[in-house]
């Protein structure tokens, strides 16, 4: 890899809290009628405070715009914190084994049967380059 994984995984987890901390505080519901409409994602913290509103008015689990309010919802700020540490997890294990074997773990299957230890970033990559504005 041209970048190194550390450096993609670390800026992708402040990204997530510093826009977490902006963010209207959640727990964040599209379940519950609002005066902002059928389609509204409301933070529960703040007494139903309009976070979005989805599309059209229109009323059914079935609209789009429903099913965009929910994926909303689901995405709360609460949300930031754990996904952030899951990621620098993944970037302080990927910089200990590289440390201490000397190349990057993730990588052919020689890695294991070598007796040396492997670590599958792929996934924690891709949700860092899509954060950090690149394709995963």
């Amino acid at each position: 890899m041209t970048i190194d994984t550390a450096s993609e995984l670390r800026p992708a987890a402040a990204r997530l809290r510093e826009a977490a901390r902006k963010a209207t505080p959640g727990p964040w519901t599209a379940e519950h009628p609002s005066w902002a409409g059928e389609n509204a994602v409301l933070s529960t913290a703040l007494n139903g405070h309009a976070v979005a509103v989805c599309g059209e008015e229109t009323k059914g689990a079935d609209h789009p715009a429903s099913a965009d309010a929910a994926w909303i919802a689901l995405a709360s700020p609460l949300l930031a914190e754990p996904l952030a540490a899951l990621l620098e997890h993944f970037a302080a294990k990927y910089e200990r084994l590289t440390e201490v074997f000397g190349d990057p773990p993730s990588g052919p299957a020689h890695r294991l049967a070598a007796g040396k230890p492997e670590l599958s970033v792929d996934f924690a990559l891709a949700v860092a380059r899509i954060i950090n504005g690149r394709q995963p």
